[in-house]
């Protein structure tokens, strides 16, 4: 049995966290887009939904790296986690889609916050020489919610309804918070006045920004038009697609770490762009449930082993007392192109239809994955 990466008792604290926090959230992720159909909405209401989270998040990030920096990890990551079961229990309430649009940007704040501490633990409690395989095995934590979240999530919502299943969603972050509390404080030193004045951004992460950009606009559009283009195709539970999706990337995200670190970053993140896209070029060929199942499949190998490298690769370039900013910007770039690929394709989608919209963001992820081929030989991101 491979021995986890160094970190101890931090590490594995925070994996069982976030397995929790991402398992709240998953549960949501194909019942929101139905539940805003079911609530009056259309299509751009559908995009909104997912936009204002990512975009709400997106703002929150740079400011949540900061704060990481100078406030601590910990902090953060129980705020984030106290937002998500409160946001759950939000849903019940609602009775209309300006309500729901409102309680998004509420709960998108918890993404903001949480993530981005959380992934700073990570670099904290790993070594340099294993920060590929430390990041793979965390990403997992985002994965293992994905194998079960989005079908299971569209079962309790056809099965029991919205409320019961938003109870059960409020209930697993709650308990995300509960395990969290007993982590440490892992900064390594208290946080210096100036963090503010050196920005926001971080210069040294703005190119896997650029990357992790280009892979989340596809992804954006997939959470958020995925179920009703299942649904309109007869493709069965868009549940399906994402639970595949979660367990390529389980199989090849800690590989594909341990891979980075022995090759550099780039030589897995270009490779894994092209397979990413080939995904999406599949999805937009479905006719049947077999079709939706290869198209997550593929699509969750190219996903699962580009995320963590570009994750190590942002890592690398920074001291540890700029981590916090660092992710901050990722994760900035990680929302913005959730954002992009809910809100503006919404908007695409009615021009050209679902399956040309499949085929552009395949192109645009190819044309990501020639920008990752850039000083290819070194070794490092």
């Amino acid at each position: 049995m491979r021995e986890v990466p160094a970190g101890g008792r931090p590490f594995l604290v925070l994996c069982g966290s976030s397995i929790l926090f991402y398992l709240s959230f998953q549960l949501l992720l194909s019942v929101i887009p139905l539940y805003t159909v079911r609530l009056g909405g259309r299509e751009v209401h559908v995009g909104l939904v997912t936009g204002l989270f990512a975009g709400t998040a997106m703002v929150l990030r740079p400011v949540a790296g900061v704060l990481t920096d100078t406030l601590g990890r910990r902090p953060l990551i129980l705020a984030g986690g106290a937002i998500f079961a409160l946001a759950s229990l939000g849903y019940t309430a609602v009775g209309s889609v300006a309500a729901l649009l409102a309680l998004r940007v509420f709960h998108g704040t918890g993404m903001g916050l949480a993530p981005t501490a959380a992934t700073v633990v990570v670099a904290d409690v790993s070594p340099p020489e294993r920060r590929g395989e430390a990041m793979g095995v965390y990403s997992l934590t985002i994965t293992t919610g994905s194998a079960i979240g989005p079908w299971l999530g569209i079962e309790l919502y056809r099965g029991l309804g919205p409320a019961p299943m938003f109870l059960v969603s409020a209930a697993i972050a709650a308990c995300a918070v509960a395990l969290a509390w007993t982590l440490p404080e892992t900064r390594p030193a208290p946080g210096r006045a100036g963090a503010w004045r050196r920005g926001l951004f971080s210069r040294a992460a703005l190119y896997p920004a650029a990357l992790i950009l280009g892979l989340y606009v596809g992804f954006g559009a997939l959470v958020s038009f995925l179920p009703l283009y299942a649904e309109r195709r007869g493709l069965g539970n868009p549940g399906l697609l994402f639970t595949v999706f979660a367990l390529a990337g389980l199989a090849v995200r800690w590989g594909a770490g341990r891979l980075a670190d022995r090759l550099g970053r780039r030589l897995v993140v270009a490779p894994a762009l092209v397979l990413a896209g080939l995904g999406l070029v599949l999805l937009a060929q479905a006719r049947t449930t077999a079709d939706l199942v290869l198209a997550g499949v593929i699509y969750g190998l190219g996903f699962g082993a580009a995320q963590p490298a570009l994750m190590a690769m942002t890592v690398d370039r920074v001291p540890p007392e700029e981590r916090g900013r660092a992710l901050g910007t990722l994760y900035t770039a990680w929302e913005l192109g959730i954002m992009t690929g809910a809100v503006a394709l919404g908007l695409l989608v009615g021009l050209v239809g679902f399956e040309r919209m499949w085929w552009l963001l395949a192109l645009l992820t190819w044309l990501t994955a020639l920008g990752a081929t850039r000083d290819v030989r070194r070794r490092r991101g």
